[in-house]
């Protein structure tokens, strides 16, 4: 039996969190989930995920702090981060760049186009 991929998702509200677990099971991904920066970043260091679609507005710890926590501990490093940004925040987008996100998306976006970001990424970081 093929192992599924495995994606997290954080993201401080939780409807969206439900909405992106449907679509990505839909489409034949693991997904694991995190409605807080410090929960996100503990279910990567130990669930290990292929993908992480991180949101960056979120209270208390936010989205880039979390990406610097990934980034800078060994055992996340390399996994690639999708940051999920609101339209308009072109300084966050080169901030996250700088800290190591791989990509962004821009809400609100067709599922289509975040599929195909999933499938291009888990398909270069292929472990």
């Amino acid at each position: 039996m093929i192992e599924k991929r495995r994606v997290l998702v954080i993201d401080d509200e939780i409807e969206v969190v439900e909405l992106f677990k449907k679509r990505l099971e839909k489409a034949g991904y693991q997904v694991l989930t995190a409605t807080d920066g410090p929960q996100g970043f503990k279910a990567a260091v130990e669930q290990k995920p292929d993908l992480i679609l991180l949101d960056i507005i979120m209270p208390d710890v936010d989205g880039m702090t979390v990406l610097r926590q990934l980034k800078a501990q060994e055992s996340t490093s390399n996994i690639p981060v999708l940051m999920v940004t609101a339209k308009g925040m072109t300084d966050s987008i080169f901030e996250a760049r700088k800290y190591g996100a791989t990509d962004y998306i821009i809400k609100p976006f067709q599922w289509d186009e975040l599929l195909k970001f999933v499938k291009r990424y888990l398909g270069m970081y292929a472990k």
